[in-house]
């Protein structure tokens, strides 16, 4: 998938309404950045600075109802004892990496989904577990059963890839197109249920004013423009 991409700080968005945000989370080393960069440039490189913080714009080539606009926060590698609340606030869906060679980094997952609930006061969430680095199958440390669980009890969709494997890149894009397409049905809906409830509410009060009497009346003619003598 082509488009545009380019470097955007946090606090600035055009026309937020267009735009899904995404944050990706996940223990340091598990390959958040090569993620993102694989995703937005099909280029993959090993090697990032642990302690960068950036977020991408990426807008579709697209100009119909498909186009696709997201910023995506990729988060610097979270300290277990830290967090950061206002990655939860920012995003609209949240992409969780773990490696499967490092079981620990599997179970910070299961900690930012604790902490995402929390700061979000609510366990429905549009997100995503990635496992990566699956071409290192002899280091295993987490199972496929494993992550498709956890998955399966956040509610979400389960990806295992392999960042550096260019046969795998069609799975990583699926996981960003998949979760704006999720966020574009929820929002679809949302706002739906927004104008039926307006529409109620309006016409409720339109009721109302004629139960109490408040409708507009008719203007009576006066004696003098009636023509009566």
């Amino acid at each position: 998938m082509n488009g545009t991409r380019h470097l955007r700080p946090p606090q600035v968005s055009e026309n937020k309404d267009n735009v899904c945000r995404i944050v990706v989370l996940g223990s340091p080393g598990v390959g958040k950045t090569a993620l993102t960069v694989r995703f937005l440039t099909k280029r993959f490189i090993g090697e990032y600075c642990p302690t960068l913080e950036s977020v991408y714009r990426y807008i579709s080539d697209k100009s119909d109802d498909e186009d696709v606009r997201l910023d995506i926060l990729d988060t610097a590698g979270q300290v277990s004892t830290s967090w950061n609340e206002g990655y939860a606030l920012w995003g609209d869906c949240f992409v969780l990496v773990y490696s499967i060679t490092e079981y620990s980094s599997f179970e910070e997952v299961h900690r930012l989904r604790r902490l995402l609930e929390s700061s979000r006061r609510s366990s429905s969430m549009c997100c995503v577990v990635v496992g990566n680095k699956n071409d290192l199958v002899y280091e295993r440390q987490v199972t496929m059963a494993q992550g498709e669980q956890l998955a399966h009890e956040v509610g979400c969709r389960f990806y295992e890839v392999s960042v550096c494997d260019w046969l795998q890149l069609p799975q990583i894009c699926d996981i960003f197109n998949d979760l704006h397409a999720i966020w574009k049905r929820t929002k679809t809906l949302k706002d739906g249920r927004q104008r039926k409830s307006s529409s109620s509410a309006k016409f409720k009060q339109a009721i109302q004013k004629v139960i109490s009497g408040k409708s507009p009346t008719t203007k009576k003619l006066s004696s003098s423009n009636s023509g009566v003598t």
